[in-house]
């Protein structure tokens, strides 16, 4: 947690803020240089610069001081500030809108909450980016992902994770709970405990205006997400969240700590609360077994159906029903992105009856390759990047290169829909300016271009008894990282 305290330095109060224990060794290079300014938004709407003193030690512990005012952390939102939690939410996201990006300096599309505190309960402090840097340096694993990890959600577009974000500081003002704090409902698809569940307990007089304008910014499919954000920077695109934000009502009282933490407690101990999450451990602990074991379980079930097809006459083959006939429509997804990653054309195909995948020509040509590949070198140039990473990411011959995609995330969109997530590695740039020179590849390395990709599945149910993909989208990507992986030459028998 945050510490915020008063104390004397060279005779002068001072508001500090705590880092942590004084014998942590700061890096030089913080230290250095100039001072980037920070932001004092005051209660008459003016937004002055604002920089901090200096750090000092208190029994043991560093801080970082500046001149005496009253400050708390954002966690007030869910307490004595709860009130007006709308207004200063608001405000954050006006303040931030209009800022240059390097003062915003998101990290993966957020801002960390560290940075952001309410002053005189009328004002806002935005402390600048190296300041906030260096508080991170200190603080622990958990305090990051309170203030900024749980934050952080997949299949949100780069533009409007801050929109996002400001909708999770408003869910959290009005139920004490971060609505991805818990591992369950991030890995059950970011199903969150709907707000309807608190609503008599905990805001009654809160209209549905409101909180459907809550739920839409947690909830927006991708495609409402691209057509909010255009092409601006996700800072950028918060006056579209100022503008709506601002024709909401917000009549909820504030709660004093423990007041909240009782009604939290009786509201987490309700039947309705509990049944929610029963089903959404196990929807996780599903979601979790298909990322680690799912893709063996597919190959071992293609494999079993293709033994008996075999089996049976030409006909019987043609009329057998597909190797996905067992598997619900999950299994069907995660089985089609298993044929992609083995360059397996036949079970995409098997996997997509019905409609053609937009990737199918991708596959058939890097299938071809490798087959011509096998034929005049004599070994296998595919690295599936499950695989690879399970091995511990270890360096490959030089002449082969990792492909596929991981780190599945399903989520339903609806009646036989899904939107589906995941990191896409590939020996091939996307786009001409993310391409790496080669003569700026060290030697002995090989590159692979990990995209975060996403892409949508609709299904139907046919009258033999399973269910067909019968429309998928184009597979959206963003370059995420390069990574650069070591090569060996592989040992010739001569």
């Amino acid at each position: 947690m945050i510490e915020i305290r008063k104390a004397p330095v060279d005779g002068v109060m001072k508001t500090c803020i705590r880092l942590g224990d004084e014998n942590v060794q700061i890096p030089k290079h913080m230290m250095q240089g100039e001072k980037m300014r920070g932001i004092l938004a005051t209660a008459d709407g003016q937004e002055k610069p604002w920089t901090w003193d200096g750090l000092t030690s208190i029994d043991g512990e560093r801080y970082v001081y500046f001149d005496e005012i009253d400050i708390e952390s954002l966690d007030c939102l869910a307490t004595n500030r709860r009130d007006r939690a709308l207004e200063i939410v608001t405000r954050i996201a006006d303040i931030l809108s209009h800022q240059k990006e390097d003062f915003v300096s998101p990290l993966v599309g957020i801002i960390p909450l560290w940075r952001i505190y309410v002053v005189d309960g009328d004002g806002l402090l935005i402390l600048p980016p190296d300041l906030g840097d260096l508080i991170s340096i200190y603080m622990s694993t958990e305090d990051q992902f309170a203030y900024h990890g749980c934050f952080v959600r997949s299949s949100t577009e780069a533009g409007f994770s801050m929109i996002r974000q400001m909708g999770q500081l408003l869910y959290y003002a009005l139920t004490g709970i971060k609505p991805y704090e818990k591992q369950e409902v991030r890995d059950a698809g970011y199903h969150e405990i709907p707000l309807s569940i608190y609503k008599d307990q905990l805001f009654a007089r809160l209209d549905d205006k409101s909180l459907g304008f809550i739920d839409f910014t947690l909830h927006a499919k991708e495609r409402e997400q691209r057509d909010i954000m255009g092409n601006r920077k996700a800072h950028e695109n918060l006056d579209w969240f100022v503008k709506r934000s601002r024709e909401l009502s917000w009549d909820v009282d504030r709660m004093d700590a423990s007041e909240a933490a009782k009604k939290a407690e009786a509201i987490a101990s309700s039947p309705a609360v509990k049944e929610i999450m029963e089903k959404t451990v196990r929807s996780a602990k599903r979601r979790t077994f298909w990322r680690q074991r799912g893709s063996m379980i597919a190959v071992l079930a293609i494999v079993a159906i293709l033994v008996g097809t075999f089996a049976g006459t030409w006909i019987a083959s043609v009329l057998e029903p597909p190797t996905t006939r067992d598997l619900d429509q999950e299994g069907v997804i995660l089985a089609f992105y298993d044929a992609q990653n083995r360059l397996d054309t036949d079970g995409i195909q098997t996997a997509t009856k019905g409609c053609s995948a937009p990737q199918e020509s991708e596959v058939i040509s890097m299938y071809v390759t490798r087959q011509t590949r096998v034929a005049y070198e004599a070994t296998d140039p595919l690295v599936p990047v499950e695989t690879w990473i399970e091995a511990g990411e270890p360096a490959i011959p030089s002449s082969s290169y990792i492909y596929g995609i991981t780190d599945l995330e399903l989520t339903s969109t609806g009646v036989d829909s899904w939107h589906v997530t995941g990191s896409y590695y590939t020996p091939y740039a996307y786009n001409e300016e993310e391409e790496v020179a080669p003569e700026s590849i060290p030697s002995g390395q090989t590159v692979v271009y990990v995209y975060d990709m996403s892409q949508d599945f609709s299904f139907a149910w046919n009258g033999r008894g399973w269910w067909n993909i019968t429309d998928i989208s184009p597979m959206s990507v963003q370059l995420d990282e390069v990574r650069y992986v070591e090569t060996y030459e592989p040992q010739r028998i001569l």
